[in-house]
């Protein structure tokens, strides 16, 4: 006897619940959402700077959150706890809430974010795309795990 047909549904229901929940959390947050018949946003045909031409909303907020989170990743290494910061992973068109890397490199992520604004992020708002912005948990003090900062 096969199981499949039941799995699919209940996949398919915990989905449809999942991103209720999600859209409900942001919108009882004051944040906005933005689609498109494909669900990713509007797509552009100019070139913002590190985006593709046609990128949507999703993609060119993802692009920003790659590159600034690749300079927190870059900058994580640590001896002692107090090496470390808890900084923000986030620019204009993205925020994925915080991460622990060096205190010695926040002008590195300063660069980073400025850049993100001024490229992928500028192109995000010309499209009329909207951040969302997801709840997050109150940050933890970072610690050095391994040789790595983390939180």
């Amino acid at each position: 006897m096969s199981t499949s047909r039941p799995v699919v549904t209940v996949v398919k229901a915990l989905t449809a619940l999942a991103v209720t929940t999600i859209i409900g959390v942001v919108a009882a947050c004051g944040g906005t959402t933005t689609s498109s018949s494909s669900g990713a946003g509007a797509p552009s045909t100019s070139d913002g700077g590190g985006a593709t031409s046609g990128s949507t909303c999703s993609d060119l907020a993802s692009a920003a959150a790659k590159d600034v989170g690749a300079v927190i990743d870059a900058h994580r290494a640590c001896t002692q706890a107090s090496d470390c910061t808890t900084v923000e992973l986030s620019a204009s068109c993205f925020d994925s809430c915080t991460r622990a890397m060096r205190k010695d490199a926040a002008a590195d992520l300063k660069a980073a974010q400025d850049k993100a604004n001024q490229t992928q992020c500028v192109q995000f708002s010309s499209q009329g795309c909207k951040p969302t912005i997801p709840p997050c948990e109150p940050p933890t003090a970072p610690t050095c795990q391994a040789g790595l900062c983390s939180n």
